[in-house]
């Protein structure tokens, strides 16, 4: 016997509802879900959902933010001895399903807060594997190496990549080449 909407947990509604909107925003994308949409696929009445998320800009930043979650716990667990680079190379390419989302996140981030912050929080993963990496080579606190420029380059390299364009290279790649010249010994040095 199923059981009454009242006795289902916050947890688990909540947990409905973005797994449904992460289909909807990943088959349809964020401009053309709605909230009933969301709704609809699960299962909880329209105005229902405003007590899970105050509006869809929060919900899609939940999504973002779950998505995100999983890919470094897979990460972890498949990669556990991998350096950061290929940590790095791999979670990139392994999102590269979720690039129309990601530029969806560009568009809301004038908008919304939530956007903002769940963005941040994508950005400060992909520069804490920079700073690991930095750190493993030493080039952290290496006289005269300026790694703050190889973090903005890092993320401004990601950011570049998943505007449209034609230059079909994906992020992770670019990413890959940015890091290994850095490695290679020609990391930016600082001006004086």
């Amino acid at each position: 016997m199923p059981r009454n909407r009242q006795q289902i947990p916050r947890e688990e509604r909540a947990g409905d509802l973005l797994a449904a909107a992460t289909e909807l925003f990943l088959a349809k994308g964020y401009a053309r879900t709605t909230m009933a949409d969301i709704s609809a696929a699960a299962g909880v009445a329209r105005g229902n959902v405003y007590w899970y998320f105050n509006s869809k800009d929060d919900i899609f930043a939940a999504v973002m933010d779950r998505m995100l979650s999983r890919e470094i716990r897979t990460l972890s667990a498949e990669q556990a001895g991998a350096d950061p680079l290929s940590r790095l190379v791999r979670g990139l390419s392994d999102m590269r399903y979720s690039r129309p989302l990601h530029q969806a996140m560009h568009d809301r981030l004038p908008h919304s807060e939530a956007v903002r912050e769940a963005h941040n929080t994508f950005l400060s993963w992909i520069v804490g594997l920079v700073d690991e990496l930095m750190a493993e080579r030493g080039l952290d606190d290496a006289p005269g190496v300026d790694a703050a420029l190889v973090r903005d380059v890092a993320v401004a390299a990601f950011e570049g990549a998943h505007v449209p364009n034609d230059w079909n290279r994906p992020a992770h790649e670019m990413l890959r080449f940015l890091m290994e010249s850095v490695l290679a010994g020609r990391a930016p040095v600082k001006r004086a």
